[in-house]
């Protein structure tokens, strides 16, 4: 349930950036943390023994066998000794997942009876419902398109904004016919859709360029080779430039008073592939880093123009390093909650703190995790959004499976501001609009005034 996008820029900066910085010498470090992450969950009514619990993370519990529903989500979790396994389920219809251990690290233990475990990932807390009866789940490949309309009239917030017609979208699968037919119509459909985060995997879904306001530049190559362009130059203006291990965030001077720091991701930090606990420590050092080096700075330029996102918990922890105290930044819930259930996402200090002004920029490709982060900033810190609007997806990417094999992700979830704006689609909106290789400048001459 990592927060992804699937943008076709989306190339290897980080790359170039561990070249720049660092030169080519520089070697990732392997983590020891394990690669697999699963939901975190709100567990209420089970019978778990909270006496023996305490608020540390590394403290783990399992849950007692049963069937558990993962409310407003469609997904349950059938319970068996050790092991959990999921259920992809519709009204009508229901098809088994993927099965993962049943040991889960406890986030804290509230006095009201509920007790939040986690994993790396997602910020979301899922609450599970106990169910009485044991779940029936034999759909079969017939069930298909049943399952299909049923999961996205149910769960998917957005055919409004997105002016997506469902309705003709089933139409046309119907008449699809066999499964290499459907799959191919139902790709065409996920592309005009146009949801970063409701998609198959290796499906691409291309930014908006004219968005990112650079004259002459028409076509997907024109815009790699922009983006490339534009990063190799402001890298080359950044003086005491310094990576990370693996040039996923770099940081330096702009001016003797102006900071420079650079996240071109929320995953893959750490070198290792899909280990999100490993991630999540090498941010922490990157970051604690960066700002002792950049400690004598006034002001802070943050760019995340080439961060397409990664996990959701990374970007609440780089957020972190512009707090002091707990402090709420937004909200989020799922479509099909049955009742109001609304998480207000907060933000927690870490071990460092950056106090002065702040201005982050962004563009047409900053998006998932990457826009948590700036929704995050502006309502935190109140910082500068420069550049363009981000892509705008920011629910949770939520695997799902139908009855004849095919696997996708699904959007499922309003995020929103405090005030209660929606961003989705039109992304986090701009302070100071500028094109997208004007942004810095932009941003410096801001905070300076």
């Amino acid at each position: 349930m990592k927060r992804t996008t699937n943008l076709i820029i989306a190339t290897s900066l980080s790359t170039a950036l561990l070249a720049t910085a660092c030169g080519d010498d520089a070697s990732t470090t392997a983590g020891d943390q394990p690669d697999t992450a699963a939901p975190s969950v709100s567990i209420t009514n089970v019978a778990v023994d909270r006496d023996t619990l305490d608020s540390a993370v590394d403290t783990t519990i399992s849950l007692p066998d049963g069937w558990y529903e993962m409310a407003g989500y469609g997904n349950v979790l059938h319970v068996n000794g050790d092991d959990i396994t999921s259920h992809y389920v519709t009204t009508s219809t229901c098809v088994t997942g993927d099965t993962f251990d049943n040991e889960l690290p406890v986030d804290h233990a509230d006095d009201d009876g509920v007790i939040t475990v986690d994993l790396v990932g997602p910020t979301t807390d899922y609450r599970l419902i106990p169910l009485a009866t044991p779940l029936t789940c034999d759909s079969d490949e017939d069930d298909t398109l049943l399952a299909l309309d049923e999961v996205f009239t149910t769960h998917y917030p957005f055919f409004d904004q997105r002016d997506f017609d469902w309705a003709s979208a089933m139409t046309e699968l119907r008449d699809a016919g066999d499964t290499d037919s459907f799959d191919e119509v139902f790709a065409e459909q996920l592309v005009e859709l146009g949801d970063g985060h409701t998609t198959f995997e290796g499906l691409d879904i291309d930014p908006d360029i004219d968005a990112f306001g650079l004259p002459g530049v028409t076509t997907l190559a024109d815009l790699e080779t922009a983006i490339g362009a534009e990063f190799d130059r402001v890298l080359a203006s950044v003086d005491d430039i310094t990576a990370d291990e693996t040039g996923s965030v770099a940081w330096g001077r702009l001016d003797g008073d102006t900071g420079y720091l650079i996240m071109v991701a929320f995953e893959g930090i750490s070198g290792e592939e899909g280990d999100a606990v490993a991630d999540l420590e090498a941010l922490r050092a990157a970051l604690g880093q960066a700002l002792a080096d950049l400690g004598d700075v006034d002001r802070l330029v943050v760019d995340m123009r080439f961060n397409v996102g990664g996990y959701e918990d990374l970007a609440a922890v780089a957020a972190g390093y512009f707090v002091d105290e707990p402090t709420p930044a937004y909200r989020k819930w799922a479509h099909a909650q049955p009742d109001a259930f609304v998480q207000t996402v907060a933000i927690e200090p870490e071990a460092a703190f950056f106090d002065g002004p702040v201005a982050v920029v962004t563009s047409p490709i900053t998006a998932s995790a990457a826009e948590a982060f700036t929704l995050a900033m502006t309502e935190v810190t109140d910082a500068a959004v420069v550049g363009n609007p981000s892509f705008g997806e920011f629910s949770d990417a939520i695997d799902w499976a139908l009855p004849n094999g095919t696997e996708f992700t699904l959007s499922m979830e309003n995020y929103t501001d405090l005030s209660g704006t929606n961003h989705e689609v039109t992304g986090v909106p701009v302070d100071v609009p500028v094109p997208f290789d004007q942004a810095i400048e932009a941003a410096v001459e801001h905070l300076a005034t």
